[in-house]
């Protein structure tokens, strides 16, 4: 609770400083500045009432509210990152200071300039590759990592369809899916059945994964209602071993599930010949998997920051916040994630799934 008061008082704060310096700047024609005014209100408690109300409200007016509520926070950031530049400049070079009226309107221009290219990256995802060896390995495979859907009001059933297709192209031996398919509530990916489109993905090993924090966030018991209608194998500190190819370790979520079972006792009564391949949310703790002799392991979570300077917040955060890492023997590979959460952007970043190809 403590932290979402502080969210709010912070969110609060830059809603106020973007709304000052916005107003100082329309001419005082009559009514103008009234139509602002209220238009402000209602992108300001936009995002807040769809929050509030996610369990209660209407899908479509949800859907109306939260993307109006999550293109401000977008917009937020950058109009701020803005405004707080020119106010900074504005203490050194006084002159600089006549030029508000000025400032603000190249704030708004060029934010809509970063955020049409962000939203072009959300929508255009990419297929990111990594060619691996691993000794143990019996066969050639071809994996597909997939994580962070984030499957809600913001990514319908439409964007999953597309989601399902490139992910189908890729003829995949083998789907691994990293976490968080459902965003903050399990309602929107019932009612409009998207368990019908995640029964789409093919592969002839089949489809796997791990919960992420989100599938707590959202209800954890209405999150494993909706994945028990799907034909995907969920692993929940649990290991499925695929006869000569693999076992595939899946991890609870550790902010759900801070005392999950540790890697050595999931892999202990296993056929140690076969290599380990484990799904695991968040990259942390990453000397577990190398320790216990672990070939790959696949994680999402970051989304590497989604919105620019995030990225390298998040960077000094994690080992490996993106990308590929090797310690000892294991392999590790994190991916930015299909879909994100909150604004439909992505600066600084990509919105991809991962091929992986084992020899």
């Amino acid at each position: 609770m403590l932290f979402f008061i502080i969210v709010f008082i912070v969110y609060t704060f830059i809603n106020v400083y973007i709304f000052r310096k916005t107003f100082r700047f329309l001419p005082t024609v009559r009514g103008l500045r009234m139509v602002f005014c209220v238009g402000y209100l209602i992108v300001y408690f936009a995002f807040l009432i769809a929050m509030l109300g996610r369990n209660d409200l209407a899908l479509l007016l949800q859907k109306v509210l939260y993307r109006i509520g999550v293109v401000w926070m977008g917009a937020m950031l950058y109009l701020t990152l803005w405004f707080v530049l020119n106010d900074l400049v504005s203490l050194v070079f006084r002159r600089w200071r006549r030029l508000a009226n000025w400032q603000v309107l190249a704030g708004y221009l060029l934010t809509m300039v970063v955020l049409t290219a962000g939203y072009y990256r959300f929508t255009h995802p990419v297929a990111q590759s990594y060619n691996i060896n691993i000794e143990d390995a019996r066969r050639d495979l071809k994996m597909v990592v997939v994580s962070d859907l984030h499957l809600g009001v913001s990514i319908d059933k439409k964007r999953l369809q597309q989601y399902v297709a490139l992910i189908n192209a890729q003829q995949p031996d083998l789907i691994l899916i990293a976490g968080d398919v459902v965003d903050n509530n399990a309602l929107p990916l019932e009612v409009e059945k998207m368990y019908e489109e995640l029964n789409c993905l093919h592969a002839p090993i089949g489809v796997y994964m791990c919960l992420g924090n989100h599938e707590y966030l959202s209800g954890i018991e209405s999150s494993l209602a909706f994945l028990q209608k799907t034909n995907i194998t969920l692993l929940r500190d649990s290991l499925a071993v695929i006869p000569d190819v693999c076992r595939i370790v899946g991890r609870d979520d550790l902010q759900g599930n801070p005392h999950r079972k540790s890697l050595a006792d999931l892999l202990a009564s296993s056929d140690t010949s076969l290599p380990a391949i484990v799904i695991d949310h968040e990259p942390v703790h990453l000397e577990e998997a190398a320790d216990a002799g672990v070939a790959l392991q696949v994680s999402g979570h970051t989304h590497r920051g989604q919105l620019f300077p995030m990225n390298l917040l998040v960077k000094s955060m994690f080992e490996d916040s993106y990308g590929y890492l090797q310690k000892n023997n294991t392999h590790f590979i994190v991916t930015s994630g299909l879909g994100l959460w909150g604004p439909p952007f992505r600066i600084g970043t990509q919105s991809e799934f991962v091929v992986i190809n084992v020899r």
